[in-house]
């Protein structure tokens, strides 16, 4: 989850490293004002926090920018005090949601993780494909109830692509998400990702889930119920790994219509 923070405070930069402590990538606007460009043009980003003393004065205009710009990223406010005339004009504004300060970090991260969620069509945090599960809130990985052991690169991969299942994600994508506009490492990375998590759901005995389009990204897909069944069946068997097909047939008709 990449999160843009906005927040003419002074207290910004404690709350842009509790976030981080969480490890979730949050990147300040500075200054405050041009948030709403920096979402525009900066991004992608998942979700932006507009942390504030008055919700009426601070936020609002900046909300209202954001929203002027036909910019459809969800919106969070945290303001010092809040009115309750404050709060429903923040939400009539096109605030997602909206908390008064202090507010505990895990509730801002679950608060975060679910206007994430509903933007992209989830109600819950458990997240299925095939017979891989994903839990938000437990930060952890099973195929049929078993756990698979990830690391929190891996996960952050994992999670972004199941959100997004049927949508073709470029290594650019991910390296913004992952990385933010920090230089990161070389997007080989993303390959080295993807070969550990796929042998690492295989040995589970999970269908394959993640697939590769050639020179345009990744994408997860629902396999079908026979794959499902297969991929059960050998691990049943104690032979978990199948010989993969690197381009499934959705996949091709994307690559040639490129």
């Amino acid at each position: 989850m990449r999160i843009l923070l906005g927040s003419p405070d002074q207290d910004r930069a404690g709350l842009l490293r509790s976030l981080g402590a969480e490890g979730r990538l949050a990147e300040l606007s500075d200054p405050y004002a041009d948030l709403p460009s920096i979402a525009q043009h900066t991004g992608p980003f998942d979700v932006a926090v507009l942390s504030v003393a008055s919700c009426r004065e601070q936020a609002l205009p900046v909300l209202r920018e954001i929203r002027r710009r036909g910019l459809r990223l969800p919106v969070l406010i945290l303001a010092g005090h809040l009115e309750p005339d404050e709060e429903h004009e923040a939400l009539n504004a096109g605030a997602d949601d909206v908390l008064a300060r202090p507010v505990q970090m895990p509730i801002l991260i679950a608060r975060l993780q679910a206007l994430v969620r509903r933007t992209l069509g989830h109600s819950s945090s458990i997240v299925t494909c095939g017979n891989v599960t994903l839990d938000q809130a437990q930060q952890s990985v099973t195929v049929d109830g078993r756990p698979v052991r990830v690391t929190r690169r891996e996960f952050d991969v994992l999670e972004t692509l199941m959100l997004r299942r049927g949508m073709l994600l470029t290594k650019d994508h991910f390296m913004s998400r992952l990385y933010g506009a920090e230089e990161g490492p070389d997007q080989r990375i993303l390959d080295v990702f993807v070969c550990k998590l796929r042998r690492k759901l295989a040995a589970e005995g999970a269908a394959e889930i993640v697939r590769t389009v050639w020179g345009r990204g990744y994408v997860v897909e629902e396999p079908s119920a026979s794959e499902i069944a297969a991929a059960r069946a050998r691990y049943a068997e104690g032979r978990p790994r199948a010989r993969r097909a690197h381009l499934s047939i959705s996949n091709a008709r994307m690559a040639s219509a490129g």
